[in-house]
C-alpha cells in the first residue's frame, strides 16, 4: 500500500514496484507539496500516492535502475544493425557528442525522465558554447535532429516496457526558420554547365541540372540502368557516403524508383563516358579499377559525393550568379518547370517526388514573370475596371 514521508519539508508519495527481476522496491516520488502547512497537504499527498499505486498496479512496468546516459548508450548499440550507415553515423555523432555526455552529467534514471528535461537539454544546446569547437551555438535544424533521435530511443524504451510514455511527444523545439534558396534560371543554369567544362564533376553536376537528380542518384547511376538503344535513364540505387565510406542504397522513397527518356545532349555526353571508360581501360589494363557507376575518374575510381559538392561549391563561389547550393539545381529544375506551365503533378513524377505537394510547397518559386503574367490574365477578364460596375 502506498504511503507519504516528509523529507526535505515536502511530501514524497511512496510506491510499492517491481524491479526487473521481479522483486518489490519502494519508489519515491515527490509530491511538490509543503509539509508545513498541516494536515490538508498531507490527505492531498496521499491521494496522489494512491493515485500513483493503482496507476502503476494497472501497467505492472518494472522500475529499472538504468539511467537516461546507459540506456542511449545501450540502445545506439542495438541500432547499429537497423540503420543505414549513413544514418546510423548521423546518429552515433549526436548521441556520444552531445546527448549522452549531458545525461551522464545528470546521472538522471531513465524513468523519472520528464518532457521539462528535454526542454532543459534543447535550451542548453542554443547557449554560445554548444558546438564541439566551442565557437557557437547549435543550430535549431541541427536541435531538431537531437529531438528526433531522442523521441525513436524513447519509443523503443516503451516497446521494451522500460516506460509507459514517451516525455519526447510533447516536448518544445526550437523554431527552425523554413530555409528559402535562390533559384537560377535556364540561362544561368547554362551558365553553371559552361564554367564545369573539363571538369570531373561535370557529369554528375550536369545530370543535376538537367533531370533535378538528387546527388546520390547522378552518382548511384549504374550502365546497366542506362538504354541507350530506348534512351531511357532508370533511378533505382543510390551513391551514400558515411561511416568511412561509400555504398550503394535503395533510392530515398517508392517514388523516387522511376524512368525518364534520355534527351538528346544527355545521350550525346553518356555515350562520350562510356567511350572514355571504353579507351581508358584498354590504356591502363590492370590499373583500372572496374566498376558499373557511370560518374568515375579516368582509372575507374568512382566520383564521391563529397567531391562533387565541394567542386560545385567552389566553382559558384568564383562566379557573379547566386550561391546556391549543388541540391539547389533540383529546385532550379522544379521552379523552371513551373513556371513553363507544367503541372505539379508532372514536375512531382519527373523529380521522383511522392506528392505533388512536395514540389509545389519546397521546390517551386514563382518568378516574377509568373506572377506578372497570372495579373495581366486576370484584369483581361474585365473589359473595363471591374469597379466601375458597382
Amino acid at each position: 500500500m502506498a504511503t507519504v514521508v516528509d523529507k526535505n519539508k515536502k511530501w514524497y508519495a511512496v510506491i510499492h514496484v517491481l524491479d526487473e527481476h521481479g522483486k518489490r522496491k519502494q519508489k519515491w516520488i515527490c509530491t511538490e507539496l509543503p509539509s508545513r502547512n498541516g494536515k490538508a497537504n498531507k490527505t492531498a499527498a496521499k491521494k496522489i500516492a494512491a493515485q500513483l499505486q493503482e496507476e502503476y498496479d494497472q501497467t505492472k512496468t518494472p522500475c529499472t535502475s538504468i539511467t537516461v546516459a546507459a540506456y542511449f548508450t545501450e540502445w545506439l548499440k542495438q541500432a547499429k544493425a537497423e540503420l543505414r550507415p549513413k544514418t546510423f553515423h548521423s546518429y552515433r555523432g549526436d548521441m556520444e557528442n552531445h546527448i549522452i555526455p549531458y545525461f551522464e552529467e545528470k546521472k538522471m534514471l531513465l524513468q523519472d525522465l520528464r518532457t521539462v528535461d528535454l526542454e532543459d537539454y534543447y535550451r542548453s544546446k542554443l547557449q554560445a558554447d554548444s558546438r564541439l569547437d566551442c565557437k557557437g551555438a547549435l543550430s535549431a535544424q541541427t536541435i531538431k535532429h537531437h529531438h528526433q533521435h531522442i523521441s525513436k530511443a524513447l519509443n523503443d524504451a516503451i516497446r521494451r516496457g522500460l516506460i509507459l510514455a514517451n516525455p519526447a511527444a510533447v516536448a518544445r523545439t526550437p523554431k527552425v526558420p523554413r530555409f528559402k534558396s535562390e533559384y537560377l534560371n535556364p540561362k544561368q543554369v547554362s551558365e553553371v554547365l559552361e564554367m564545369f567544362t573539363g571538369n570531373t564533376a561535370a557529369l554528375p553536376i550536369t545530370l543535376c541540372a538537367l533531370y533535378g537528380f538528387r546527388r546520390s542518384e547522378a552518382i548511384g547511376l549504374q550502365w546497366k540502368n542506362v538504354d541507350f538503344q530506348r534512351r531511357l535513364i532508370t533511378i533505382a540505387a543510390t551513391m551514400q557516403q558515411g561511416g568511412g565510406g561509400c555504398y550503394l542504397a535503395e533510392p530515398k522513397t517508392e517514388s523516387s524508383y522511376r524512368t525518364l527518356p534520355m534527351m538528346d545532349s544527355i545521350y550525346a555526353i553518356l555515350s562520350e563516358q562510356k567511350e572514355r571508360q571504353q579507351r581508358n581501360r584498354a590504356v591502363l589494363g590492370q590499373g583500372y579499377i572496374e566498376s558499373d557507376f557511370v560518374c568515375t575518374w579516368d582509372d575507374g575510381r568512382l566520383i564521391t559525393p563529397d567531391y562533387v559538392t565541394r567542386e560545385f561549391h567552389k566553382v559558384i563561389q568564383k562566379s557573379q550568379l547566386p550561391a546556391i547550393r549543388l541540391h539547389d539545381l533540383r529546385h532550379c529544375v522544379a521552379s523552371n518547370l513551373l513556371n513553363s506551365g507544367y503541372s505539379p503533378t508532372d514536375v512531382a513524377a519527373w523529380l521522383g517526388h511522392s506528392s505533388p505537394n512536395t514540389t509545389f510547397g519546397y521546390y517551386a518559386h514563382a518568378s516574377k514573370a509568373s506572377k506578372e503574367h497570372i495579373s495581366n490574365a486576370v484584369q483581361g477578364w474585365f473589359d473595363t475596371n471591374p469597379l466601375d460596375n458597382r
